[in-house]
């Protein structure tokens, strides 16, 4: 494994990030490297906060490796991330900085609690979609009198927690690490993870009607989800009692539930597990690399 990362947004508080670096060297982590991502740097509030970290780093006896990474159009840096040009630039350079890190095979540890809140939720999607087992997200908490006061490190009788944010990664031996290695840009990649999404369902959903069901069984399961008809149709339209009906269909959410490993099954549940096999037509290794 290879070095370790912080990532953090900064908007207005320096001690944010300060008490962050803090908290994780209490777990005998020490980050190689530290990169802020901010609006403007001329900013005033994000100027002064961005003096206070370099203040700070020249006075502690643990040097801490900062890399300011301002967003910024090729021509202009951004004030602000509103619009959905900012918004499309701001989740471009959290997809680059993350995905390049782990293609350097680092450790990202990542705080979003500071700045706008579209931030927050940027660096929520780019977690999910490139972490791995040994990536964090978090959150930080502190006491009142601690946040109260912006002071960059907690005093005697104060804390600072950081609150771990439950991402549930693909991993190094998914499929999804290696398409997703290759995608530089942020937008085809979330077009390709929903494609092999769909891919998965759908192979879930055809193994099951493939060697689950009976033949009677997927034809009155097809009837159900195909053309969305309800048991006493069903049974009108292939003939049948409604009470072999009622048997096929419970023997199909029995064998469903085993199949996703659910402890039960409905009708409802049964049809949107298998819509998309029986609407749409997805060919075989959509979305997957060769």
């Amino acid at each position: 494994m290879g070095s370790v990362i912080l990532m953090a947004t900064l908007g207005s508080k320096a001690q944010l990030i300060t008490l962050a670096c803090d908290c994780l060297n209490q777990q005998g982590i020490l980050p190689d490297e530290i990169v802020v991502i901010h609006t403007r740097k001329g900013r005033p509030e994000t100027a002064s906060a961005l003096e206070r970290l370099r203040e700070d780093a020249r006075m502690d006896t643990s040097p801490k490796n900062y890399r300011f990474l301002e967003l910024s159009r090729p021509d202009d840096a951004l004030q602000d991330v509103t619009s959905p040009e900012e918004l499309d630039i701001a989740f471009r350079t959290f997809y680059s900085e993350v995905r390049s890190a782990k293609l350097d095979d680092r450790t990202v540890h990542l705080l979003i609690a500071g700045g706008r809140r579209t931030l927050t939720v940027f660096g929520m999607a780019v977690a999910q979609m490139l972490f791995d087992d040994d990536d964090h997200l978090w959150h930080l908490a502190s006491h009142p009198e601690l946040e109260a006061s912006g002071a960059l490190h907690a005093g005697p009788g104060e804390w600072a927690r950081l609150i771990p944010i439950p991402v549930i990664p693909w991993g190094r031996l998914s499929p999804v690490f290696n398409i997703l290695q290759s995608v530089e840009d942020p937008l085809t990649a979330a077009e390709q993870l929903s494609s092999f999404r769909m891919q998965e369902q759908w192979d879930m959903a055809r193994i099951f009607v493939l060697t689950k069901l009976s033949r009677a069984e997927y034809t009155v399961v097809e009837k159900l989800v195909r053309e969305g008809l309800n048991q006493s149709d069903i049974a009108e339209s292939l003939t049948l009692s409604l009470r072999t009906v009622e048997q096929h269909l419970r023997s199909a959410y029995r064998k469903a539930a085993e199949h996703w490993e659910l402890d039960d099954v409905n009708q409802t549940q049964l049809v949107r597990l298998l819509s998309l096999y029986f609407t749409a037509s997805i060919p075989e290794n959509r979305g997957k690399t060769a």
